[in-house]
Protein backbone atom coordinates (compact mmCIF):
# COMPACT_ATOMS: atom_id res chain seq x y z
CA UNK A 1 0.00 0.00 0.00
CA UNK A 2 1.35 3.42 -0.96
CA UNK A 3 1.63 6.24 1.53
CA UNK A 4 -1.13 8.72 0.81
CA UNK A 5 -1.57 12.18 2.25
CA UNK A 6 -4.71 12.21 4.32
CA UNK A 7 -6.92 15.26 3.96
CA UNK A 8 -9.58 15.79 6.63
CA UNK A 9 -13.01 15.13 5.19
CA UNK A 10 -14.46 18.52 6.14
CA UNK A 11 -11.43 20.60 5.28
CA UNK A 12 -11.79 23.32 2.69
CA UNK A 13 -9.02 25.18 0.95
CA UNK A 14 -8.32 28.59 2.37
CA UNK A 15 -7.49 31.85 0.64
CA UNK A 16 -5.27 34.46 2.23
CA UNK A 17 -5.73 38.19 1.77
CA UNK A 18 -3.30 40.94 2.77
CA UNK A 19 -5.49 44.02 3.25
CA UNK A 20 -4.84 47.72 3.72
CA UNK A 21 -7.63 50.04 4.86
CA UNK A 22 -7.69 53.81 5.34
CA UNK A 23 -8.25 53.33 9.07
CA UNK A 24 -9.48 50.95 11.76
CA UNK A 25 -13.08 52.16 11.51
CA UNK A 26 -13.32 51.21 7.83
CA UNK A 27 -11.64 47.85 8.46
CA UNK A 28 -14.13 47.05 11.23
CA UNK A 29 -17.08 48.02 9.00
CA UNK A 30 -15.88 45.71 6.21
CA UNK A 31 -14.68 42.74 8.26
CA UNK A 32 -17.10 42.51 11.18
CA UNK A 33 -20.80 42.57 11.99
CA UNK A 34 -21.77 44.29 15.22
CA UNK A 35 -24.02 41.90 17.14
CA UNK A 36 -26.09 42.89 20.16
CA UNK A 37 -25.48 40.35 22.93
CA UNK A 38 -28.08 41.60 25.41
CA UNK A 39 -25.70 43.94 27.21
CA UNK A 40 -23.88 45.66 24.39
CA UNK A 41 -22.39 45.07 20.99
CA UNK A 42 -19.61 42.68 20.07
CA UNK A 43 -17.71 42.21 16.83
CA UNK A 44 -18.56 39.05 14.93
CA UNK A 45 -16.12 38.21 12.09
CA UNK A 46 -17.50 37.79 8.58
CA UNK A 47 -14.54 35.62 7.55
CA UNK A 48 -12.92 32.39 8.76
CA UNK A 49 -9.94 34.09 10.43
CA UNK A 50 -8.93 37.73 10.87
CA UNK A 51 -5.48 38.85 12.02
CA UNK A 52 -5.53 42.58 12.81
CA UNK A 53 -2.02 43.98 12.45
CA UNK A 54 -2.92 47.66 12.65
CA UNK A 55 -0.16 50.17 12.02
CA UNK A 56 3.02 48.82 10.48
CA UNK A 57 6.32 50.54 11.21
CA UNK A 58 9.41 50.41 9.01
CA UNK A 59 12.95 51.67 9.53
CA UNK A 60 13.70 55.09 8.05
CA UNK A 61 17.39 54.32 7.57
CA UNK A 62 18.42 56.64 10.39
CA UNK A 63 19.75 55.52 13.75
CA UNK A 64 18.73 57.02 17.09
CA UNK A 65 20.90 57.10 20.19
CA UNK A 66 19.13 55.99 23.37
CA UNK A 67 20.22 55.06 26.88
CA UNK A 68 20.42 51.47 25.65
CA UNK A 69 22.52 52.25 22.57
CA UNK A 70 21.64 52.91 18.95
CA UNK A 71 18.31 51.76 17.56
CA UNK A 72 16.79 52.23 14.14
CA UNK A 73 14.34 55.10 13.75
CA UNK A 74 10.92 53.72 12.80
CA UNK A 75 8.10 55.47 10.95
CA UNK A 76 4.52 54.33 10.34
CA UNK A 77 3.43 53.44 6.84
CA UNK A 78 0.01 54.59 5.72
CA UNK A 79 -3.06 52.48 6.41
CA UNK A 80 -4.55 49.97 8.82
CA UNK A 81 -3.37 46.46 7.97
CA UNK A 82 -5.26 43.20 8.38
CA UNK A 83 -4.71 39.64 7.13
CA UNK A 84 -7.78 37.55 6.35
CA UNK A 85 -7.97 33.81 5.74
CA UNK A 86 -11.25 32.62 4.29
CA UNK A 87 -12.66 29.36 2.97
CA UNK A 88 -13.87 30.83 -0.33
CA UNK A 89 -13.15 33.75 -2.59
CA UNK A 90 -14.15 37.14 -1.16
CA UNK A 91 -14.36 39.54 -4.14
CA UNK A 92 -15.64 42.31 -1.85
CA UNK A 93 -12.15 42.46 -0.32
CA UNK A 94 -10.30 43.01 -3.62
CA UNK A 95 -10.47 46.81 -3.39
CA UNK A 96 -8.47 46.64 -0.14
CA UNK A 97 -6.06 43.90 -1.20
CA UNK A 98 -2.33 44.60 -1.40
CA UNK A 99 0.47 42.35 -2.57
CA UNK A 100 3.49 43.04 -0.34
CA UNK A 101 6.83 41.75 -1.62
CA UNK A 102 7.84 40.95 1.96
CA UNK A 103 4.81 40.60 4.24
CA UNK A 104 5.33 41.74 7.84
CA UNK A 105 3.18 38.89 9.13
CA UNK A 106 1.76 35.76 7.49
CA UNK A 107 -0.37 32.77 8.40
CA UNK A 108 1.58 29.72 9.58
Amino acid sequence: MQDEELIPENSAPSLDYFLKFEDETLADAVLFDMVHDGEGYTKQPRYAAIDVIGTIYEPTGKMLTTNEGEVPEMAPIDGWHVNVRHTSEAPELEQYRVHPATPHRMWA
